[in-house]
């Protein structure tokens, strides 16, 4: 990393959702003065339990089988999306991601994101309007982003259908 760079990384995505553990990666005279900040000395360390675990789980081989695991899960219930996106008569534009959690929806000409939204939340559908998914909040009206990865397969059906 170039001088006074941190990279500040997490496991929350690569392991679970919930886990507030993560690293920072410096240059080794950075990374020195961090370790001796008296948070980290008296306190015995960040997080020592899910250390622990996190340790156990990377000299296993247990992540490796949890992201397999997770890659065949989320491609699943985004060819479930894909599929009834495909299904609907609205004529949604979009293109299957390669990654992620996120399929990127064009809408049909004439609907906004804006003006989906409210009618969205009345039928109990999560929804990102694409404006919120850019610097300045105005571009991409005309775009919602949906996530497959926290809604089994029947909810993802069950939310296009909505």
């Amino acid at each position: 990393a170039p001088v006074g760079v941190l990279g500040v990384s997490s496991f929350t995505k690569i392991l679970a959702p919930g886990l507030r553990l993560g690293w920072v990666e410096a240059r080794p005279e950075l990374l020195k003065s961090l370790t001796g900040k008296g948070y980290i000395v008296s306190g015995g360390g960040v997080a020592p339990f899910v250390s622990e675990v996190v340790t156990e789980a990377l000299q296993g081989g247990g992540q490796d089988r949890h992201l397999d695991l997770l890659c065949d899960e989320y491609s699943r219930r985004c060819s479930v999306l894909c599929k009834a996106l495909d299904g609907c008569e609205a004529g949604f534009q979009f293109e299957r991601p390669t990654g992620g959690y996120f399929v990127w929806v064009g809408l049909p000409t004439g609907i906004t994101a804006t003006d989906l939204l409210p009618v969205a939340k009345k039928h109990e559908v999560a929804l990102l309007p694409g404006g919120r998914c850019c610097p300045d909040g105005t571009l991409h009206d005309s775009h919602i982003r949906l996530c497959f990865a926290y809604l089994s397969e029947s909810e993802i059906k069950e939310g296009v259908s909505r």
